[in-house]
């Protein structure tokens, strides 16, 4: 195990995690969020935001302080990624009342590729965090729709 994933299992206050399976997802997921919280006084204050791999470490691990979107999503990402998991970065939009126009996609969130699915994973949702699950559930194109609607 690498000094990271052994800092961030510290944290976590989690056994180590073997093999990527949807199980393992749900419960660093919980974990993560019980353990690292959403703080966003950097950016409020205003204070530079570094959000390389040695940067998060050190913020979120030992100075053991949260972080936003992108950098509790990310230090999540390297975890993952380090355990095994196929993981990537994805862009969304909040959206938390009607506004009149689609806002900007300011948000980070994590698609997550488990035996043939794709689960949503987000540890970095200020508001209502998803704390018990990570999965909207399984995403497959239908081929039936792409017909349809390009007719």
């Amino acid at each position: 195990m690498t000094s990271f994933l052994h800092a961030y299992f510290t944290r976590l206050h989690c056994q180590p995690l073997g093999v990527p399976t949807v199980e393992a997802l749900r419960t660093l997921h919980l974990a993560h969020n019980c353990a690292i919280p959403f703080e966003n006084l950097d950016v409020l204050l205003p204070r530079e935001i570094q959000l390389d791999e040695t940067a998060l470490e050190e913020k979120l691990l030992y100075a053991r302080r949260g972080g936003y979107c992108f950098e509790l999503n990310g230090l999540f990402e390297r975890a993952l990624r380090d355990i095994g998991f196929n993981v990537r970065s994805l862009l969304g939009r909040v959206i938390l009342s009607h506004p009149a126009s689609l806002p900007p996609r300011t948000h980070r969130l994590l698609l997550v590729d488990i035996e043939d699915e794709q689960w949503i994973a987000d540890v970095g949702f200020g508001g209502q965090k998803w704390i018990a699950d990570v999965g909207f559930g399984v995403w497959r194109p239908n081929a039936n729709r792409a017909a349809s609607s390009a007719g």
